[in-house]
């Protein structure tokens, strides 16, 4: 690589990480982060809710704080998290970029940088945006089952009760597993996000961009399970492939990389369709 080169790639590089500060600072300041933040909490207390022995015996094996959050997570039939969590996610991250086709603003960026970082520096900044938003909330969610539910020096294999999902995991290390069906559902978070960008490259239509992937999913939803392929049916991708059993037969790694390939799929797809729109003059 040429001094020229380096330096050109410098400033590339540099114009990306400020585009993506900027666009970080502009998320914390929507209304809609609050009402993402709102949702993605009341369902969490809800599956805490479903899952709470009220007026019987609380056994720290069946009901200890593991359990509690993988339930409340989507494994619980009773948890509702699962069918609103596409919509907190397109209230988070979904509806930036179609903005900026509205107010115009995309045109004013793209005469300070290149198309090219632009679209990068969107596609990156939702990834990211989503990936610090459901960490914090997840974890925070953990110290309140910590807090409600008894604790336990060891967890025990309980058939119909603890996860079956990465169970020797579980088991030895349930610390360890609570960060992997967390990140699993960053990594989903993250997917749903690229879902929205992809559909922001279509259309200036803000409500098809936030309501748009939470209606596709609930029928793909339908769609997989009329095919007889529950295991994969998206809204059950985030808690109930968790509880295992007869159904969800999942390998511990199949999970996240299902949610990386359909991450890689989408950020290229929106940076190739944008590009491409671009370069064709219809990009606005």
């Amino acid at each position: 690589m040429t001094t020229n080169e380096l330096v050109s790639s410098q400033v590339v590089f540099a114009l990306l990480g400020s585009l993506i500060k900027s666009e970080l600072g502009r998320l914390l300041h929507r209304w809609q982060l609050w009402v993402a933040l709102l949702l993605l909490v009341a369902f969490f207390i809800q599956g805490y809710l479903a899952f709470y022995p009220f007026g019987r015996e609380i056994r720290p094996f069946h009901h200890n704080w593991f359990v509690a959050f993988s339930y409340a997570q989507g494994m619980g039939a009773s948890a509702l998290l699962a069918g609103v969590y596409p919509l907190v996610i397109s209230l988070l991250a979904g509806d930036s970029l179609v903005r900026d086709k509205r107010s115009g603003f995309d045109r004013y960026i793209m005469t300070r940088t290149s198309y090219r970082t632009y679209i990068l520096s969107k596609l990156i900044s939702s990834a990211v945006m989503v990936a610090l938003f459901v960490y914090l909330v997840e974890f925070a969610m953990f110290a309140v089952a910590m807090l409600v539910f008894p604790a336990t020096e060891t967890v025990q294999a309980v058939e119909g009760i603890t996860p079956v999902y990465a169970e020797d995991l579980f088991l030895t290390h349930p610390y360890l597993f609570i960060l992997l069906i967390t990140s699993n559902a960053v990594l989903y978070g993250m997917a749903l996000a690229m879902l929205g960008n992809f559909l922001a490259t279509l259309t200036k239509n803000i409500y098809v961009v936030l309501v748009g992937p939470w209606l596709l999913l609930f029928v793909l939803q339908s769609i997989f399970y009329k095919l007889e392929l529950s295991d994969y049916a998206p809204l059950d991708l985030l808690g109930l492939y968790i509880g295992g059993g007869l159904i969800y037969q999942h390998s511990t790694l199949e999970i996240p990389l299902i949610f990386l390939a359909v991450i890689a799929f989408f950020f290229l797809s929106s940076y190739l369709l944008f590009t491409w729109r671009i370069k064709r003059g219809n990009g606005k």
